[in-house]
């Protein structure tokens, strides 16, 4: 291998997230990966007439992020082509945005929108008659912006043929008035089962959104994703912009398995699904369980019921199929990534992972639970013995009084002091990651990083609320959790997440120092420069280096 570096940045703060050499002051790169890290002299000495240089002019430089759950691809379309209903604050700002979208695309079939606030808005308000008043007769279906709650029109529940005496869809449901006639809003899978019968997106449609915000991604330092539902054909997508040279990212992915499903069936598809896309840029190696579903709208599994009204939800899978399902696809190899919001489905989930290992024995696997949202503090140890992953967004760990509303009347005291456990997670030794879930909440980066270390608004300063202070993290630990954590989460370490010799050449350069800023500045951090093996895929404009 050749020792003359073909790119070599100088003058840098380098802290590489690699525990053997962890800070440096220059980088040089050849064939896309790193050939070196070091002093200026003695990178320097690796260059020669047609090397290109950067100067970092002192600034930080970090291995390129990696948002580890994100729905990248559905997102991608969802914001590009549907109403963006995210601002809405009132019901008159939720209507008006929808008809404004409506007139400005007489020729969609169906009226399409997300991200209204299920905290914010109530089945009583999102009648599928206010939809109808704002949709001129075309089917209209909603997305809330944590998509297990939508909201349908009556052209829509037509079309779906929902009616009275109409069966409810599997880990689904349709809000009914006493008649059986539809309400309006949808809960968990009778959202998808509405999205199957309106027209889906076509193959340039996600091409054409991907394209878009694989740029926008770039340009707040991610480099890689871990797409955390996908289906054969958004896998082809993926492979298709990755070959148009459009997909400027990483992508590691797992598919969604059903409880309802025959298992035989579903194992052979992911196998299948992971045999055809096995790339260092396009990849499967994961299948995606749901075993509860949100707080807000009452579907998550609590371990006792709930403290204000004595009610529960049930699994999404029983605890038999959870054994029998997390086994099969931990004999084949595949890691488990799995939805567990409520500390009963955590529970369900550990049990299910310790059963599989007895069955199959240990091996790397790395399985995760995603969101943790209250977690029982004796699961904590099981998930470091089990070397279970911890899958945190910690944007939703600040307080947000909607919702807080809410998880505090269903907790009750005792169990609101383990909401997003992540700083007792890290200190008693679970490996943990720091994710968006985009398009539920922002895929920002440095917002979600400030979260994470001071668990307030990061529009608040430090004397606004904060939420459980006690799960706070330092700041080298919230890095870690966007860059080796999630590396080793996607399978992907021995080629990403550190500045390491030999792993693939994607960094970003900050404009500012991470590691000693105050915390409440870090979420207005700009990326300077992003390289994905070795390519410039973003440069700040105000970035001269």
């Amino acid at each position: 291998m050749s020792r003359t570096a073909e790119l070599i940045i100088t003058q840098a703060n380098i802290h590489t997230m690699d525990a053997h050499c962890p800070r440096a002051e220059a980088i040089a790169i050849r064939d896309g990966r790193i050939l070196a890290v070091g002093s200026n002299r003695d990178i320097e000495a690796l260059a020669n007439s047609g090397t290109r240089r950067i100067d970092a002019q002192g600034r930080l430089l970090l291995p390129g992020l990696q948002d580890t759950h994100v729905h990248f691809q559905l997102s991608s379309a969802d914001m590009y082509h549907s109403a963006d209903l995210y601002e809405a604050q009132t019901l008159d700002e939720l209507l008006s945005t929808i008809r404004d979208f409506a007139k400005a695309n007489p020729n969609k079939l169906w009226v399409r929108g997300v991200g209204f606030s299920t905290s914010r808005f109530t089945p009583e308000q999102l009648t599928k008659e206010a939809l109808d008043n704002v949709t001129d007769g075309r089917p209209a279906l909603m997305f809330a912006n944590d998509y297990h709650n939508g909201w349908a029109n009556s052209a829509a529940f037509a079309a779906a043929g929902v009616h009275p005496g109409s069966p409810e869809p599997e880990n689904g449901s349709y809000l009914r008035l006493a008649d059986g006639t539809p309400k309006g809003w949808l809960i968990e899978d009778a959202i998808w089962a509405m999205g199957r019968i309106a027209p889906s997106y076509t193959d340039d449609d996600f091409l054409e959104a991907m394209a878009h915000y694989s740029k926008v991604f770039n340009s707040r330092g991610i480099t890689g994703v871990l797409d955390a539902m996908v289906s054969r054909n958004y896998m082809k997508n993926y492979q298709a912009s990755f070959e148009r040279a459009d997909l400027t990212l990483r992508v590691r992915a797992t598919s969604k398995v059903f409880a309802h499903k025959p298992l035989a069936e579903q194992l052979n598809d992911l196998i299948d699904l992971r045999r055809t896309y096995q790339g260092d840029r396009v990849s499967l190696h994961s299948a995606k369980f749901f075993l509860d579903g949100t707080l807000e709208n009452g579907t998550a599994v609590l371990l006792q019921p709930r403290s204000d009204n004595g009610g529960n939800a049930e699994l999404m899978f029983t605890q038999e199929q959870i054994n029998e399902y997390f086994a099969a696809f931990d004999r084949e190899r595949f890691q488990l990534h799995v939805h567990s919001i409520a500390d009963g489905a955590v529970r369900a989930a550990i049990d299910g992972i310790e059963y599989a290992r007895k069955h199959n024995g240990t091996w790397d696997a790395r399985h995760q639970l995603a969101h943790l949202q209250v977690v029982e503090p004796s699961d904590i140890p099981r998930m470091r013995e089990l070397g279970i992953l911890g899958n945190f967004q910690t944007l939703w760990a600040q307080p947000i009084p909607d919702t807080d509303r809410i998880a505090d009347a269903m907790l009750g005291p005792a169990r609101t002091p383990w909401i997003y456990p992540i700083g007792e997670c890290i200190r008693q030794g679970v490996t943990c990651m720091l994710s968006s879930d985009w398009g539920v909440t922002s895929f920002d980066p440095f917002q979600i990083i400030q979260c994470a270390v001071t668990r307030q608004d990061p529009t608040a300063g430090e004397h606004g609320p904060v939420h459980t202070p006690q799960h706070r993290i330092s700041v080298e630990d919230a890095i870690s959790g966007y860059t080796i954590n999630a590396a080793h989460a996607a399978w992907r370490d021995d080629c990403t997440g550190s500045l390491s010799v030999g792993k693939y050449a994607d960094l970003i350069i900050v404009d500012r120092d991470l590691f000693s800023i105050s915390p409440y500045d870090i979420g207005q951090t700009q990326v300077l420069l992003t390289l994905l093996e070795g390519q410039e895929v973003h440069r700040h404009q105000q970035f001269g280096g």
